[in-house]
């Protein structure tokens, strides 16, 4: 059972879910970024596994889906927090997403990291901690 690429696979679904849409750059996959506009990119941080029971046949994958915001430089970070407080607010507390039979949880308010500059782009990291619950 692809558990790892089942959650991905949610969660990137989630994501494009949002409006207005920008293109979006997922984990190796081909992308040609825009070159006067936003676009968002995606990478995944799987941590090690919580085994709550003794029991075989359960246990929670916890992954950080990492979503970069990126924005062409010298016109201010409004457009790009904007964005990114839309991926917070998608990925809210509470959120529950379901793909086969893995439930995918976000407990935590999603984290918007601040702004950098990278090369010549204004890029705002948001960072979202999935809880899935895997029984096998």
């Amino acid at each position: 059972m692809p558990v790892i690429t089942d959650i991905e696979k949610a969660a990137n679904r989630h994501l494009a879910t949002i409006t207005p849409s920008v293109s979006t750059a997922y984990e190796g996959v081909k992308f040609n970024p825009p070159d006067n506009s936003m676009y968002q990119r995606v990478q995944y941080s799987v941590q090690a596994p919580e085994d709550p029971t003794f029991g075989t046949g359960y246990h929670r994958e916890l992954i950080q889906m990492q979503v970069f915001v990126v924005d062409v430089l010298g016109k201010g970070t409004a457009a790009g927090l904007a964005r990114a407080e839309l991926i917070r607010d998608k990925f809210k507390k509470g959120t529950a997403l379901t793909e086969g039979s893995i439930r995918i949880h976000v407990l935590s308010t999603p984290q918007i990291s601040g702004s950098i500059i990278a090369s010549d782009r204004l890029v705002i990291p948001v960072l979202v901690n999935l809880t899935a619950e895997v029984t096998t």
